[in-house]
C-alpha cells in the first residue's frame, strides 16, 4: 500500500499526516470510484467466488468419470487452479476494504451443482464437460473480461490474471468435447440438449444486479447496484455472453443445426434478442 506523505510541506501548513493511506480512498481519489462501485465490486466478486466453488467441486466430483489417468490428473489440477482464484478474489476484497462471501448463497448455483452431480449419477461425462468447461466457463470468460476492461487498474490486473486461467480452462474442455463429437455425436448432442435447458437459465438469471439473499448477507442495498459504475449494462453484458457462448459451441463442433434451436430457445429467459447475438450464420 501506498504513503499518503504531503509533498514539500512546511511548519506553516501544519501537521503532515504519515499514515499509510486507506486503500479504498486511494482508488476513490485517483480513479473516481464511489461508494457504489465499492458495493457492485463485493456483489460481483462474491458470486464469481461461488462460481468457483462450484467449479471445484465440479472438477472434484468429474475426476472418477474421467477416462485415464493422466485426464484425471489434469482434472484435479483444473480444481486447484479454481481455488487458487478464491483466495486471489478473497484478497482483493481485503485490499479495496468490501466484504466477499466465502461460500455459495445464491439458489442458482446450488441448482447447477445439483444438475452437475445428476449428470454425475448417470454417468454422463458429456454433460459434464458441457456444464462445466463450456457453459461454466464461458460466463466465467465474459466476468472476468468485464472487470478487466472497466475495473480499477488492480482489479483489472487481478481478473486479467484469472481470464488466462479460465481461457486454458474451455480449450481443454473444447478439446475433449471435440474429440466426443468425433466418436460419438448422437449422444453428445443429447447431452448438450439436457445440460442446456437446465443450466444456462440459472447462468443467466445471474447477469443482473438483483439477488435473493447475497445482497443481505453483504450488508449492501441490492436496489443501488448498478453496472454503470463499471460504464456498462445488463443488456451489453447479456449479448456478450450470448455471442462467446454460440462462439464456444461453433469451437466445440457442435453442429448449428443443433445449436441454433437452443440459441432461439434463450430469449424465454435471457431477455436477449437473437438478432444481435451473432446468430446471422446459423
Amino acid at each position: 500500500m501506498s504513503s499518503a506523505i504531503a509533498e514539500n510541506a512546511t511548519v506553516d501548513h501544519g501537521p503532515v499526516d504519515l499514515r499509510p493511506a486507506n486503500r479504498r480512498d486511494e482508488i476513490q481519489s485517483q480513479y473516481q470510484k464511489e461508494r457504489g462501485y465499492f458495493d457492485l465490486l463485493a456483489y460481483i466478486a462474491s458470486n464469481a467466488i461461488a462460481g468457483e466453488i462450484m467449479a471445484v467441486e465440479n472438477y472434484s466430483e468429474m475426476v472418477p468419470l474421467m477416462p485415464d489417468t493422466e485426464s484425471k490428473i489434469e482434472t484435479v489440477k483444473q480444481a486447484h487452479e479454481e481455488s487458487k482464484h478464491i483466495l486471489m478474489l478473497a484478497s482483493l476484497g481485503k485490499r479495496h476494504e468490501y466484504g466477499v462471501m466465502r461460500e455459495i448463497v445464491e439458489p442458482q448455483w446450488f441448482n447447477i451443482r445439483r444438475h452437475f452431480s445428476a449428470a454425475v449419477a448417470n454417468k454422463d461425462l458429456a454433460a459434464c464437460l458441457v456444464i462445466q468447461d463450456l457453459m461454466t466457463e464461458t460466463m466465467a470468460i465474459v466476468l472476468y473480461r468485464t472487470l478487466q476492461r472497466q475495473g480499477d487498474p488492480d482489479t483489472s490486473t487481478l481478473a486479467g490474471k484469472i481470464l488466462e486461467d479460465e481461457l486454458v480452462h474451455l480449450e481443454i474442455g473444447l478439446g475433449r468435447i471435440r474429440r466426443m463429437l468425433a466418436e460419438a455425436p448422437e449422444g453428445v448432442n443429447e447431452s448438450l440438449k439436457w445440460a442446456h435447458h437446465r443450466v444456462m437459465p440459472e447462468l443467466f438469471s445471474m447477469v443482473s444486479t438483483s439477488c435473493h439473499f447475497l445482497c443481505d448477507r453483504l450488508n449492501i442495498d441490492c436496489g443501488s447496484l448498478t453496472l454503470g459504475h463499471l460504464k456498462t449494462d445488463i443488456d451489453a453484458i447479456r449479448v456478450e455472453a450470448l455471442d462467446t457462448y454460440v462462439e464456444t459451441l461453433d469451437k466445440a463442433n457442435f453442429d448449428p443445426c443443433v445449436t441454433a434451436p437452443l440459441i432461439e430457445s434463450m430469449q424465454m429467459y435471457g431477455g436477449t434478442s437473437t438478432a444481435n447475438a451473432g446468430l446471422a450464420a446459423h
